[in-house]
């Protein structure tokens, strides 16, 4: 766990936000979490919208907000997404911050909240696709389709270049999250609708089931939009 110098201020704040907590822990979701394979340090299990609403009461600050992901806590660290001044994110502090991603729950979140709005988003998908861990490749893949759910302006790669990225890795939970972000392509980049349809071509003719999942899921797609 991370070290920080001691600030009495914002410990007052983490052991607040800490207390709402506990007031809505949900062992029943936890427990369904753990069963689904999501594991984090502690899970109170508090359900999205009530930490939405949390959100809008919490002083907004970087040091309150790294203080609340470095807990490690799944509560905390989703509220951290919602709130860190997206100015304040340099490249620097959000590989530090990503390191702290190990499991689908989080990859989702982080990439709703926190990812897909900063300015330098296009870039840290770029590096965590060129890198190792599965679980940044399918945050990049959940980012770039939220870049393109909402119409933000930046490059993103293309969808050969996203497919290559993941170097023949056959966990659904890195292929759901390519779906996601080749999906949103089809919905804003009719020049790559050719190019999507070869790859759900090739993924529907492997020999892998979980392709064949994305594939379906692609083919549902491109039927949705081509009918509009």
């Amino acid at each position: 766990m991370k070290f920080f110098i001691e600030n009495q201020k914002v410990e007052k704040e983490v052991e607040w936000v800490l207390g709402q907590l506990r007031l809505h822990m949900n062992g029943a979701t936890t427990a369904q979490m753990e069963n689904s394979g999501i594991n984090y340090r502690i899970n109170y299990g508090v359900g999205l919208p009530h930490l939405q609403q949390l959100s809008k009461r919490i002083p907004v600050s970087y040091e309150l907000a790294e203080r609340l992901w470095f807990l490690e806590i799944r509560e905390t660290m989703i509220l951290a997404s919602m709130i860190v001044p997206a100015d304040k994110m340099t490249v620097e502090k959000c590989l530090q911050w990503a390191t702290k991603i190990s499991n689908k729950d989080l990859v989702e979140r982080s990439a709703m909240y926190l990812w897909s709005r900063l300015e330098n988003s296009s870039l840290l998908c770029v590096t965590w696709l060129a890198g190792e861990s599965t679980y940044l490749k399918a945050t990049s893949f959940y980012t770039i389709g939220r870049i393109l759910q909402a119409k933000q302006s930046g490059s993103v790669p293309t969808a050969r270049d996203l497919v290559a990225s993941v170097n023949n890795s056959n966990e659904l939970y890195v292929l759901k999250a390519l779906s996601f972000a080749l999906r949103m392509k089809l919905r804003v980049s009719a020049s790559e609708r050719e190019e999507i349809k070869k790859l759900t071509n090739e993924f529907k003719e492997s020999g892998s089931t979980n392709k064949k999942i994305v594939a379906q899921e692609l083919l549902t797609e491109i039927e949705f939009t081509e009918a509009k």
